[in-house]
């Protein structure tokens, strides 16, 4: 039997799944469990121009996709910059088109958010790796969003 090294995902990879898995999450379960994967939770916040806390952030985030049946990302561009696979910064540009389960005249309301958004992604070394059952490998990315600076509007005006 062979074994193999894991390999991390580069960080805009990283950035673009993370960002990407909030967004999507359809219940409050999925929501809460992505966006703890991405953001550290002494992150600091700055969304079009005010410093936020996490919690406003979170509800910010969700609140922009309230009551959603489905959503779509496309990236517009990325820029990554790093010196390894664990720290560095990313930027994105995004669009997430969001179809919530509202339904006027048959067809869901959609809303479409578009933003930019600057990410410094580090190490969590407040994290502990899970305990595995003897003979089970496996693996944790500890890496998360430290710094965030996001500008984003939605089709709503917020």
């Amino acid at each position: 039997m062979s074994t193999s090294n894991i390999v991390l995902p580069p960080l805009q990879t990283w950035a673009e799944q993370h960002l990407s898995a909030v967004i999507k999450a359809t219940t409050q379960a999925d929501f809460d469990a992505a966006f703890d994967a991405f953001v550290a939770a002494g992150a600091k916040i700055v969304v079009n121009g005010k410093q936020i806390s996490r919690d406003a952030y979170k509800t910010l985030l969700r609140g922009a996709s309230f009551d959603e049946a489905g959503a779509e990302v496309a990236f517009g561009g990325a820029v990554q910059v790093s010196t390894n696979l664990q720290a560095g910064v990313v930027g994105l540009f995004y669009t997430a088109t969001i179809a919530e389960s509202i339904v006027v005249m048959g067809a869901p309301v959609v809303n479409q958010v578009t933003s930019s958004v600057n990410l410094v992604i580090e190490e969590d070394k407040t994290l502990t790796p899970p305990q595995l059952p003897a003979g089970v490998r496996g693996f944790f990315d500890g890496r998360r969003v430290t710094a965030l600076n996001q500008v984003i509007v939605d089709a709503r005006g917020n």
